[in-house]
């Protein structure tokens, strides 16, 4: 049996931020998978903005160091996305979709306007959604995925090829116990 899922039209996302209070933190990196395995991963250039101390020791040492444009980053979003409009999937949504609208400001808005929240979909299968990227447990138990492959947590590009693998896992296993 296949997994039934509403649309295919999906791509897995996350980012990173200078502190997670939307009205004074801005998007440092995003990173987005299609199902079929093409990412993009762009770093934002911020100059000056201040940084939570949390941000700074965990998430700045991931980054690579070449940053774009938020004006750049835009286009190649765009770019990458096309005409489509997807779903954005992505882990814990309020954040990262409230920071990607920040980035875009009044600009073009190229996916759906609904995002899905990877937690919610956990939440209503009765798993834990608490802490899913930082606890193998849950992953490899319920859905077979092992985080571990995927890299150092807290990189947005490791992040959001994790949520598409957990993503694909998640289906099956919603097909495979509503039977």
């Amino acid at each position: 049996m296949s997994p039934r899922v509403f649309s295919e039209n999906v791509v897995f996302f996350d980012a990173e931020f200078t502190s997670l209070d939307p009205r004074q933190g801005e998007i440092l990196s995003v990173a987005i998978v299609k199902p079929s395995g093409e990412e993009l991963y762009l770093e934002i250039d911020r100059g000056g903005d201040p940084v939570h101390p949390w941000v700074k020791e965990n998430i700045l040492p991931l980054l690579d160091g070449n940053p774009v444009s938020p004006e750049s980053a835009c286009e190649r979003i765009e770019h990458f996305i096309g005409d489509s409009a997807p779903y954005l999937v992505s882990y814990v949504s309020h954040f990262d979709t409230a920071f990607l609208h920040k980035l875009f400001g009044d600009g073009q808005w190229p996916f759906s306007r609904d995002p899905i929240d990877f937690a919610s979909m956990l939440f209503s299968a009765g798993l834990n959604p608490t802490n899913l990227l930082e606890n193998d447990r849950i992953l490899s138990e319920s859905l077979g995925v092992e985080p571990s492959v995927f890299g150092r947590m807290h990189h947005a590009l490791n992040d959001a090829r994790l949520l598409r693998d957990a993503y694909g896992k998640f289906s099956r296993y919603i097909s495979t116990n509503n039977r």
